[in-house]
């Protein structure tokens, strides 16, 4: 899968120009989506946290550029990296191989479904608009606001693996083996509040209540494509991918609302967030339609009969809605200090991202802010994925004189390909942002 993985890497890193919703940027890459006040995203994951984005005695906070985090997966391909990579050959090319005919076809029939399995590759990138996260104090009206742009993106790559058959007339082999590309480009404007509430009732002296709303106004561009693998013919994916791409895009926009609750205490806090109470819906680009019709194209009448046949065998879905579904989760934060804290969240059932795959996160991590500018605050966590792929991963991260924001994924699963060997899981976030 040497050659199929590698191209699809380059579409997915060159072909993307935003990012996804399953990815915490800034400190919240380490920490995750915890109920650590000082970072600026604590709010973006609980509306409930919005009092405390900003010191008693100010009114605004705000990030200063805008904030990039990114990750990429990669299935399991190491058992067949080599076989792939040979089947293209061989489709171009049958007489690559010096195995017979039906040595040949055992192999490549006894991998093709392994790759089904575990080809798959997932990119994922965040970009927040320059200034938000913002947040506003307002005494008259009790509360903080905040407001979030946001350009979220999600690109597969998967294998839907066929039967490999000779045609011993012309003395060629052919599958209808394709790669399977899923994408999600979401735009994002969230509107929060967030108060304290009941500060004097007899529970004051143990912590206080707080309570948040935020309203998602979401714009979603959703396509899907397949393409044989016979029809690359060496060229690149992003050639043979863009030029089909609009006409399998659907567009539409929808609201999705989240409520959260905390409490707040002197050595700890408890939060639980309820995201997409309404569960919006987006549509996909329709898939093998009128594939008569196309005359003129050999490759795009291959990916609509091909796109026919995997919906026939129920591989696929002709017309696919992506709903997403309400989801809960819980956090916690324990204050060792004042500037020393241990935190953790979960989420507490499965959900699809963008793009199909199945999530549910447990997230641990320490964080330690100092007070000066020269000495980084420092944070450390882990993070596993509990459905899905079930991989796992540990990062690090650093906030340098009280407002550049580093911090890296590194998956604990590894893979190797070709005799190199590294994570099934990799990413980054940089971030800009106002500390106190």
């Amino acid at each position: 899968m040497k050659r199929t993985l590698a191209i699809a890497v380059g579409f997915l890193a060159g072909g993307v120009n935003a990012g996804t919703s399953v990815i915490n940027s800034g400190a919240s890459m380490t920490t995750g989506p915890s109920l650590n006040h000082y970072s600026v995203f604590g709010a973006s994951a609980n509306p409930a946290m919005a009092p405390l984005m900003i010191p008693e005695e100010e009114s605004w906070r705000i990030t200063f550029f805008p904030s990039i985090a990114a990750n990429f997966e990669i299935g399991d391909v190491e058992n067949f990296a080599d076989d792939v990579d040979d089947l293209i050959d061989l489709l171009d090319d049958a007489s690559s191989t010096d195995e017979s005919a039906t040595e040949t076809l055992d192999r490549f029939n006894d991998v093709l479904g392994r790759i089904g399995e575990e080809g798959y590759i997932k990119n994922s990138i965040s970009i927040h608009a320059p200034i938000t996260p913002l947040y506003y104090q307002s005494e008259e009206l009790n509360g903080t606001f905040g407001m979030d742009l946001s350009i979220n993106t999600q690109i597969a790559a998967l294998i839907l693996d066929d039967v490999l058959s000779l045609d011993s007339t012309n003395d060629t082999f052919s599958t209808n083996t394709s790669l399977y590309m899923k994408s999600g480009i979401e735009t994002r404007v969230s509107f929060t509040y967030g108060g304290n509430y009941f500060d004097d009732t007899a529970l004051s002296s143990l912590g206080k209540f707080y309570a948040g709303a935020k309203l998602n106004v979401i714009r979603l561009e959703l396509s899907k494509q397949v393409k044989l693998l016979e029809d690359f013919n060496g060229e690149d994916i992003e050639d043979v991918i863009s030029d089909d791409y609009d006409k399998y895009l659907n567009s539409s926009t929808n609201v999705g609302l989240d409520v959260g609750v905390m409490w707040d205490a002197d050595w700890y806090r408890l939060g639980l967030t309820l995201e997409n109470l309404n569960s919006p819906s987006f549509e996909y680009g329709e898939l093998g339609v009128d594939c008569e019709s196309i005359t003129d194209d050999n490759v795009a009448r291959n990916t609509c009969e091909v796109s026919r046949y995997f919906i026939s065998e129920g591989r696929i879905d002709a017309k696919e809605t992506h709903t997403m579904h309400a989801k809960m989760r819980v956090d916690s934060l324990l204050k060792v200090s004042d500037r020393w804290f241990v935190s953790s969240s979960i989420d507490l059932a499965k959900y699809d991202d963008i793009v199909g795959f199945e999530n549910q996160w447990l997230h641990l991590a320490t964080t330690y802010e100092t007070e000066g500018w020269w000495l980084p605050s420092t944070r450390i966590g882990y993070q596993k994925n509990l459905a899905g792929s079930e991989l796992s991963s540990v990062m690090l991260g650093f906030t340098f004189f009280k407002s550049f924001n580093f911090d890296l994924e590194y998956g604990l699963e590894s893979v190797e390909v070709d005799g190199s060997s590294g994570p099934r899981r990799l990413g980054f976030s940089l971030a800009f942002t106002e500390k106190f």
